[in-house]
């Protein structure tokens, strides 16, 4: 079993506000918002621990707030929830307490973590949303893309996430086309029962999802999230300009 105070007591010790979104089978879950210097800047949706056997989610995001992101606020505000399923994160299960799989249930009504969420989101939008996650059968990394205007930048981001590890060989499901080495588009066959063709549908404009393989240290798929992170909000800034 993992201490989810751990969690807590490291987001305490960051020198940021911390909103108790709710409570989900006695687990509180926080959301931290980290405001920028621009008149209006993008805003970015980071979310982690979808499951709870997938914790470098988890620490990417607690390691993404605790480092000096000034030079990012420049021109982004981020929303952030580190972990949405704590109860699974404790006891290492992908499901819920109530053996639910949080990105099969956006659809569903009643189920406490999907609930936190969606009125945590309320009408807000974004210009780019990405969840960290984590596959224990795949030997590399690969990552979903979704994107309103089908400009994708996935190829890119697989291109910069090579000097952290190798890209996973075997395609994840033929529901899902691949876009280039490694990027698999968000399929509209998936509905919007998980987090991120949810948000696509409804609250972004773009999506991402990173998967990092398991077999990996912690060490290396955290810096695998945070590089697919920083590259897409350098591309994004760049474009900008």
């Amino acid at each position: 079993m993992r201490n989810y105070a751990e969690v807590t007591e490291r987001l305490n010790r960051l020198d940021v506000p911390i909103e108790l979104l709710g409570t989900a089978h006695t687990y509180p879950i926080h959301q931290i918002h980290l405001a920028s210097s621009a008149g209006t800047p993008k805003h970015i949706f980071i979310t982690g621990g979808m499951h709870g056997d997938e914790p470098a989610g988890v620490e990417a995001v607690l390691r993404f707030l605790a480092r000096d992101n000034t030079a990012l606020l420049k021109n982004f505000s981020f929303s952030v929830i580190p972990c949405i399923n704590p109860y699974g994160y404790v006891h290492n299960t992908r499901e819920t307490f109530d053996d639910i799989d949080i990105n099969r249930a956006f659809e569903t009504e009643d189920i406490a973590e999907v609930t936190i969420v969606k009125k945590a989101l309320g009408q807000t939008q974004f210009s780019l949303t990405i969840d960290f996650h984590e596959d224990y059968d795949a030997t590399g990394f690969y990552l979903y893309e979704g994107k309103r205007d089908e400009k994708y930048i996935g190829p890119q981001l697989a291109t910069a996430a090579k000097a952290i590890g190798p890209i996973d060989p075997e395609a994840p499901g033929e529901d899902a086309p691949d876009l280039a080495e490694g990027v698999y588009k968000v399929a509209t066959a998936w509905g919007t029962q998980g987090l991120a063709p949810y948000l696509l549908h409804f609250h972004s404009e773009h999506v991402i999802i990173s998967e990092t393989p398991t077999v990996w240290s912690l060490e290396q798929r955290a810096a695998l999230h945070l590089t697919i992170l920083d590259t897409a909000l350098d591309i994004i800034s760049e474009r900008d300009v």
